[in-house]
């Protein structure tokens, strides 16, 4: 996990590595990613940048985070690379060792950006009531850390309006 460490601002927790963005050796790099660009028109990223070297801009540093907050990102599933996530078996042990990492890592907030994350989280990890887009608060036992949930990026049909005001959202509260 090369982009978190204890005390960050906002950790994303992602579903696990699609194929394109392992080759590419970078997070959210994929052609069809829009990640990177929803950041930026959510003002979670004060600039654009290429998706080449993003994650080690936005998860490596602070410098063109809103408000130099520090960002990092775990997936759920990290040991499979699949593109298709009706393929990725989601089971109780991915759920404890991402719930151990935030528990470890105690960010300020933990983003979850795709629904089998959520469902999971839901089944495994013990919350105090469901796991809800938008900010949830937290709602991890014995925890600090504010949960927030966000629509998957790309690839499906709901509106770029309700994501952005998911992550607009969470920028307010940093």
């Amino acid at each position: 996990m090369p982009f978190v460490r204890p005390g960050l601002d906002v950790v994303f927790l992602a579903l696990n590595p699609p194929a394109q963005s392992n080759t590419n050796g970078h997070y959210f790099s994929g052609d069809q990613s829009r990640f990177y660009d929803l950041l930026f028109k959510s003002g979670l990223i004060t600039q654009a940048v290429p998706k080449s070297r993003a994650d080690e801009v936005v998860f490596g540093s602070a410098s063109v985070n809103y408000n130099r907050s520090t960002f990092g990102v775990i997936d759920l599933v990290g040991d499979l690379v699949q593109t298709q996530s009706g393929k990725v078996r989601v089971s109780p042990e991915h759920v404890l060792r991402a719930i151990a990492n935030v528990r470890r890592l105690a960010p300020r907030f933990v983003c979850v950006i795709h629904a089998k994350v959520r469902d999971s989280l839901n089944r495994y990890a013990g919350f105090t009531r469901e796991l809800d887009y938008g900010i949830c608060g937290c709602i991890l036992p014995n925890c600090d850390s504010q949960f927030v949930l966000n629509y998957f990026p790309n690839g499906n049909a709901i509106s770029d309006t309700k994501k952005l005001e998911i992550f607009g959202a969470l920028r307010n509260a940093l």
